[in-house]
C-alpha cells in the first residue's frame, strides 16, 4: 500500500469570518484540509494442487492374541429392602408363593455377608374422611414381627415368609408406590417404621401385585423421588424392581403391570412376571442385584469360545488359590455344580448354577484371531487392496479380499476391519496396500487475510469444484506459522482430486496519517487509479438504514483498527485502485 498524506491551506471559498468578541475587527482564519491517498497494491491468489500421495504397503503376520481378564466380585456393604406386597383380596397364592420360595432370596443376601435389612409393607393406602387409614396398621407402615429383619435374626427365612403373608382384606384400589413413599418419609420414617432406613445403606424396593398401581400423583415425580433418594450422584444407590403382571397383555391371574413396569424402566430396575407359578428364578436373580453381586463378566475383547478358561479364587487375599470353573456343557440345561457359558453376542461369560462369592477373585483367560489391523499412514479409501497368503511362507498364493463381504474400512480408527465369518487364520500373512494421501498443502503466498481463504475440491466425477468448510474435525484449517492448508481429522481429499485454493491478499484497512473530525470525513474510490474513470464517494456505514459502507475505527482501537478506514462492509478496492480520504484534523 502507498500512502500519500496532504496538508492543504484551503483558498476564499474555504475561509470564514471570525468576529473576535470584545473587538470592532473582523479576521479570515484558514482551515486545515488532510489529505490521505493509498494505492491498492494487494492480490487475489489461487495455488492449485494434485492430490498425489504416495505408495504404501503394510504387511501384518496372523499370530491373534493372548488375553487375561481380571474381576473382582463386590458386594454393597448395607441394603435396605424394603418389600411392597399387594394385599388385595386376589393374592393368597402370589403371598404364598413368595413365602414358599424366598430361601432363594434370602440365601444369596446371608451368603453375601452384606449388613441387611428387609422390611415389608402392604399396597393399602385408603383413608377414611378423616385421614386416618381404613385398614389399621397399613398405609406404608411395616408389617409382620420383627418389623424388620436383619443379620441378628437367628431364622430370617422364617421370619419373611411369616412377613410377605400381609392378608388379603385390602381393598382393590392398590397404591403401592404411594404406600412406599409414605413409608421412606416422614413422620413413619422416625414412627412407626423407624431404624428401618440407615443413611449409609443403599435402598433397594421391590413391587409385588397382581393388578396395575393407582397411586395418586405424576409418575414422574416417584421417578424423582426414587432417583434422588440417596442424593444426587448416588442414583446407584437406589434398586427399583418388580414382580408384576406381563405387559402389554398380562394373563389369566393377573392385570398388565405398566405403572410399575415404567417406573422400574425409567429408573433402570428389573422385572419379573407374577404369572409364573414358581418365583424362585425371580426371586433368586432379585437376590443377586440386592446384595451387589453379579454372575454377567463382560470381556474386553471378542475370545474363541473353544479357546476359554475361567477360574475363581474364592477367598481372594486368603490362603486359598485359583481353581478351574468348567464350561456348561453341551447346553446348560442341566448344569452339574459350578459351570460357565459364553454368550459371543455380548463378549461375556455367565456363571450357570454358581455365583462367585463376596471378595472372591475371577480370571477369563482366552485367545483368538485378530480382526483389526491398523494402518500405518492415513490410506484413501479407494485405492485400498488387501491380500491374504493363508499359508503364510507356504507355495499357496495370496487371494485379494472383497470389500464390504471380506473387510471394511474404519475411516475412526484408520484400520481395515475383516467381517462376516472370514478372518485371517493363524500364520497367514496380510498384505494392504493403499495410497498414503496428502495431508499439508504449503500456499505460495504469505496470507495476509486468512478469512478470506476458500478451499474447494475437484473430485474428477464430473460434478466441478466442492466448497470444504473450515473445521479441524471434518475440514480443513489454516496453519499460520507454515502457511499451509492442512487436513488433521477425519476428511482428506481422495487420490487424484485437484485442489484449489484462493484467498485475498487486498488492502482493506487503511490507516490515517492524523486524527480527524469524523464529521468531516469523506471516502473516494477510484476503481481505475490513472485510468479515465470518475473516482465515486464511498457512503458511511449505517446499518440501520440498510446503508453499505465504509467503517471508521477511532484511535483507541486495536491495532491493525487504530484511527483507520475499514472497508469491511463493502467490496474492497479493487487492484490498483485509489482510495482518498479527506478530513480536517481533530484538535
Amino acid at each position: 500500500m502507498t500512502r500519500i498524506g496532504q496538508t492543504l491551506l484551503v483558498a476564499a471559498a474555504a475561509l470564514f469570518l471570525v468576529a473576535v468578541a470584545g473587538c470592532d475587527e473582523t479576521r479570515f482564519v484558514g482551515v486545515k484540509t488532510q489529505l490521505d491517498t493509498f494505492s491498492q497494491d494487494g492480490e487475489d491468489v489461487v495455488d492449485f494442487f494434485t492430490q498425489e500421495g504416495t505408495s504404501q504397503v503394510d504387511t501384518f503376520e496372523q499370530n491373534g492374541f493372548h488375553q487375561v481378564d481380571a474381576f473382582e466380585q463386590k458386594a454393597s456393604a448395607e441394603v435396605d429392602i424394603l418389600w411392597v406386597v399387594d394385599n388385595s383380596a386376589s393374592m393368597f397364592e402370589e403371598q404364598t408363593n413368595l413365602a414358599n420360595n424366598c430361601d432363594s432370596f434370602i440365601n444369596y443376601i446371608q451368603d453375601s455377608l452384606i449388613d441387611y435389612h428387609i422390611g415389608v409393607i402392604s399396597t393399602e393406602m385408603e383413608e377414611d374422611s378423616n385421614g386416618n387409614c381404613l385398614n389399621a396398621g397399613h398405609c406404608g407402615q411395616l408389617q409382620g414381627n420383627p418389623k424388620f429383619i436383619d443379620r441378628n435374626n437367628p431364622n430370617p427365612v422364617a421370619a419373611f415368609a411369616s412377613n410377605v403373608m400381609v392378608g388379603t382384606d385390602g381393598g382393590g384400589h392398590e397404591m403401592g408406590i404411594l404406600a412406599a413413599h409414605m413409608a421412606l418419609t416422614e413422620p413413619l420414617k422416625s414412627g412407626a417404621n423407624t431404624g428401618f432406613l440407615r443413611d449409609n445403606a443403599s435402598l433397594a424396593v421391590i413391587f409385588v401385585s397382581d393388578e396395575d398401581d393407582h397411586s395418586y400423583g405424576e409418575l414422574n415425580y416417584y421417578v424423582r423421588f426414587f432417583g434422588s433418594f440417596k442424593g444426587i450422584g448416588n442414583e446407584n444407590d437406589v434398586i427399583v424392581a418388580a414382580i408384576v403382571g406381563d405387559v402389554p397383555d398380562g394373563c389369566a391371574t393377573a392385570q398388565a403391570g405398566e405403572v410399575f413396569h415404567e417406573l422400574v424402566t425409567d429408573l433402570g430396575g428389573t422385572t419379573a412376571s407374577i404369572c409364573d407359578a414358581d418365583f424362585s428364578a425371580a426371586l433368586e436373580q432379585l437376590g443377586l442385584t440386592v446384595a451387589g453381586l453379579t454372575r454377567k463378566y463382560v470381556l474386553s475383547r471378542e475370545p474363541d469360545p473353544g479357546e476359554i478358561i475361567v477360574r475363581v479364587d474364592e477367598d481372594g487375599d486368603g490362603p486359598g488359590g485359583f481353581i478351574d470353573i468348567p464350561e456348561c456343557a453341551p447346553d446348560c440345561i442341566n448344569p452339574v455344580a459350578r459351570n460357565w457359558r459364553v454368550e459371543l453376542a455380548e463378549k461375556a461369560i455367565y456363571f450357570v448354577d454358581y455365583v462367585p462369592p463376596p471378595g472372591s477373585f475371577i480370571q477369563v483367560e482366552y485367545s483368538n484371531v485378530d480382526t483389526v489391523f491398523p494402518l500405518s499412514s492415513r490410506g484413501d479409501q479407494s485405492t485400498i487392496v488387501v491380500m491374504v497368503d493363508e499359508d503364510g511362507a507356504g507355495p499357496g498364493p495370496a487371494e485379494e479380499k472383497q470389500e464390504n463381504s471380506d473387510w471394511w474400512y474404519d475411516s475412526d480408527s484408520n484400520a481395515v476391519v475383516f467381517i462376516g465369518d472370514y478372518v485371517p487364520p493363524l500364520g497367514s500373512v496380510i498384505e494392504v496396500s493403499y495410497s498414503d494421501l496428502m495431508r499439508t498443502f504449503a500456499l505460495s503466498r504469505a496470507v495476509e487475510n486468512a478469512e478470506t481463504l476458500r478451499v474447494e475440491v475437484d473430485l474428477k466425477d464430473g460434478a466441478g469444484w466442492r466448497t470444504i468448510f473450515q473445521d479441524a474435525g471434518t475440514g480443513w484449517m489454516y496453519h499460520a506459522g507454515s502457511n499451509s492448508i492442512l487436513f488433521q481429522g477425519a476428511y482428506v481429499p481422495p487420490y487424484g482430486s485437484e485442489l484449489r485454493v484462493t484467498y485475498s491478499n487486498l488492502l482493506w484497512i487503511f490507516p490515517l496519517s492524523l486524527v480527524p473530525q469524523v464529521s468531516t470525513l469523506v471516502v473516494l474510490l477510484d476503481t481505475d487509479g490513472d485510468g479515465p474513470l470518475v473516482p465515486q464517494t464511498v457512503p458511511t456505514n449505517d446499518d440501520s438504514k440498510g446503508v453499505a459502507g465504509y467503517v471508521y475505527y477511532g484511535p483507541g482501537e486495536p491495532a491493525p483498527y487504530t484511527n483507520a478506514i475499514s472497508f469491511e462492509k463493502i467490496d474492497w478496492p479493487p487492484l490498483h485502485s485509489v482510495v482518498t480520504v479527506r478530513y480536517s484534523p481533530g484538535s
